[in-house]
C-alpha cells in the first residue's frame, strides 16, 4: 500500500475494514477484464516478498474504490447499514 495506490489485497482489505465487503474472486475479476481493456493501468508494482518472485500490482486508490462502488450497484447489494 502507498499513499497513491493499493493492491488487489490491498483494497479488499480496506472495503471489509469499512463495513463494505466484496466478492473476492468476483472483485479480482472485474480487475482482470478493466486491465484487458486498457480501462484500468497500473501504478507500478511493490517488492517481491522474502521468498522472492513477482511483487504485486498497485492500481489508484480512487479507480478502485469506484470500481468497487459500481460492483456493489450492479449486482444490486444494499448500501452499508441499510441490512
Amino acid at each position: 500500500m502507498t499513499a497513491q495506490g493499493w493492491t488487489i489485497s490491498d483494497a479488499l482489505g480496506q472495503f471489509d475494514a469499512a463495513g463494505m465487503p466484496v466478492d473476492r474472486a468476483g472483485f479480482r475479476a472485474v480487475v482482470r477484464a478493466a486491465r484487458r481493456t486498457g480501462n484500468l493501468k497500473p501504478l507500478g508494482e511493490i517488492r517481491s516478498g522474502e521468498c522472492g518472485g513477482r511483487g504485486q500490482i498497485l492500481y489508484p486508490i480512487p479507480l478502485l474504490q469506484q470500481m468497487h462502488k459500481d460492483n456493489v450497484r450492479w449486482l444490486g447489494l444494499p448500501p452499508p447499514g441499510d441490512t
